[in-house]
């Protein structure tokens, strides 16, 4: 199922902190690491393996931009001093130990990821919903007993950035209604309803989950939404596909 975590760790020099973390196959984890103000202008990595001979999965010095290599994604935001990794598709083989760090002249300041994968089909991994330009659609997801107690939300995805709009409900069975978006909470039934109103092309993709009491962000279903413009667009695409086919039949 598509599940992501976040959490955020803090690096200080001299010191390793470390977090356990546990991820779903097929889910993805985001990962938020905070560094000190004076390590703003350098690299960031992020890598696997014992700290004496970790290898890297991405690294990069660039600022404000997401930096893509392969399923491995990062930010690093110095406005906030802190710097944001991704793992998307999430395989049983990526379980081990992770550590992310900034380059600099001795030791690199560093924070480690222990990471277990697991194997959970308590949730649907991704949903796909049709709706009119302009009109609204309507969500259902399914989440584990043992988030019932969670805040749940509704993240809306930009680019590589998979929660850029949130709205929440911290109580059950109670409507959270913020214009747009309108989302309810059935704990006993273990489900996230709702609806997107006004709906564009750019309601293209959405993600239903859960917040732990630690804080952690966990990404459970992927909701997929095709606008009225689309489907239209795709119609005209079959009927000037056929109109070619008859059109050929006739010459022959």
């Amino acid at each position: 199922m598509k599940i992501i975590w976040t959490f955020t760790l803090m690096m200080i020099p001299g010191v390793v902190s470390s977090m356990s973390v546990r991820g779903y196959s097929g889910g993805g984890v985001t990962i938020t690491c905070r560094y000190e103000r004076n390590n703003k202008g350098l690299e960031k990595y992020f890598c696997k393996g014992q700290w004496s001979d970790c290898t890297y999965t991405i690294r990069t010095n660039k600022k404000h931009k997401w930096v893509n290599d392969g399923r491995f994604s990062l930010y690093d935001d110095k406005r906030s001093s802190a710097f944001t990794v991704t793992i998307r598709d999430l395989r049983e083989e990526d379980s081990g130990t992770y550590y992310c760090a900034v380059e600099r002249t001795g030791i690199d300041p560093h924070t480690e990821v222990n990471l277990k994968v697991l194997t959970d089909d308590c949730c649907v991994k991704s949903i796909s919903l049709s709706a009119s330009a302009g009109g609204s659609v309507n969500i259902s997801c399914k989440y584990p007993q043992s988030h019932s107690r969670d805040v749940k939300f509704l993240c809306w995805r930009s680019g590589a950035d998979l929660c850029a709009k949130e709205t929440s409900v911290k109580e059950s069975r109670r409507w959270r209604d913020e214009g747009k978006i309108q989302l309810y909470d059935d704990r006993e039934q273990q489900l996230l309803t709702g609806s997107i109103s006004h709906v564009t092309e750019e309601d293209s993709e959405y993600w239903c989950g859960v917040q732990s009491d630690q804080g952690h962000k966990i990404f459970i279903t992927r909701v997929l939404i095709i606008t009225g413009t689309d489907a239209d667009h795709c119609m005209l695409c079959v009927m000037f596909l056929k109109k070619s086919q008859r059109f050929a039949a006739d010459s022959v």
